[in-house]
């Protein structure tokens, strides 16, 4: 008498050289990016309407100017520049002089082009 292991054995071992069902899904999540196809109209980035954020946008890491605030001019600096474990491009300002320096963080978004985000850790750098 045989086994049902026995008999299974074969239909096993013959699904073994054809795809598995849904590895189609696993394949397109670990292949490279498909590059748009060509003659594709892309967006264009969106300009921040922010006044930090453009400035951040516009000035390197270690550049200096002044940003017009509610009306008022304040001095202010990019610290750094730095890519954020999402990717995304950080940069980090402080605005103010002296006793009322403030730090502040702005980061790439698809859809602000820069946008002001909270920093992580509060208080510290």
């Amino acid at each position: 008498m045989l086994r049902p292991a026995a008999l299974l054995a074969p239909l096993l071992l013959a699904g073994c050289g054809s795809s598995i069902p849904g590895s189609a899904m696993f394949s397109a999540l670990s292949s490279p990016a498909v590059p748009p196809p060509a003659g594709a109209v892309l967006a264009a980035p969106v300009a921040p309407t922010d006044p930090i954020a453009a400035f951040a946008l516009a000035t390197p890491a270690g550049g200096s100017g002044s940003v017009n605030v509610n009306g008022i001019a304040q001095p202010a600096r990019v610290v750094r520049v730095y890519h954020s474990a999402s990717g995304r491009e950080c940069r980090e300002l402080v605005l103010g002089a002296g006793g009322g320096e403030r730090a502040q963080l702005v980061c790439a978004d698809p859809e602000a082009g820069m946008r002001l985000t909270p920093p992580l850790l509060r208080g510290g750098r």
